[in-house]
């Protein structure tokens, strides 16, 4: 890497604002190196390898895993990384649970360019940006949180890419031999795997297990 150079990881399922961002900022900022992960687990699997970046954007609502519940398991595994998180939601932002798991700024889909860049800018020079948003991106100080539908992360087990991988197998109902087929690992890896996901979660049937996690949020 170049001197001067900032490496930017962006976590969003959305591969097209994904690509597209990633495209305009290095355009914009030629000194920004931007990598895009449309998998949540992929990105802490590379975490845990000590893969330094100057700044992490992730976004709020994705499929398989919510931001927040990346962010928290980030700070499990040691990764200090400013956060910058984004979203497309119609609803109000949760910001104190943001600020809580130490986010350092927000930042709506539909903003400008320019905010977008500036809220970017801001974060990788130590400070924060955390506009007041309305449910459609625009400035507004007013409205309830609608964010209770939202799973809160207090508590957050830290769990393993490897065993969040096994978590959202078997919330889709697959048996232990077709996860290890699938992972290409052991049963009795994937039963010594379990038994660590069910102490973490404090579960003792998959059934309960996987309500716990979606719950969390972790699936």
């Amino acid at each position: 890497m170049n001197a001067g150079e900032r490496r930017i990881a962006l976590v969003d399922d959305h591969r097209m604002f994904a690509d597209g961002f990633g495209v305009l900022l290095a355009s914009l900022r030629p000194d920004y190196q931007v990598r895009t992960f449309d998998e949540p687990i992929a990105f802490l699997r590379l975490v845990e390898t000590a893969e330094a970046f100057d700044l992490v954007i992730l976004d709020l609502v994705m499929r398989s895993m919510n931001g927040l519940a990346v962010l928290a398991a980030m700070r499990e595994r040691k990764c200090r990384a400013p956060v910058l998180i984004i979203s497309g939601i119609g609803t109000e932002p949760p910001l104190a649970e943001m600020r809580a798991l130490g986010a350092r700024g927000f930042v709506h889909k539909t903003a400008d360019t320019e905010t977008l860049v500036a809220a970017t800018d801001a974060i990788l020079a130590g400070r924060s940006f955390f506009p007041t948003v309305s449910a459609a991106g625009g400035e507004d100080g007013d409205g309830a949180d609608g964010f209770d539908d939202l799973p809160l992360t207090d508590g957050l087990p830290s769990l393993a890419p490897r065993q969040l991988e096994i978590l959202h197998l078997i919330g889709r109902g697959e048996t232990n031999k077709m996860i290890a087929v699938a992972l290409n690992i052991s049963e009795n890896t994937v039963k010594s795997h379990l038994r660590a996901i069910f102490e973490a979660l404090g579960a003792h049937t998959r059934t309960a297990c996987v309500r716990k996690a979606q719950a969390l949020g972790l699936i």
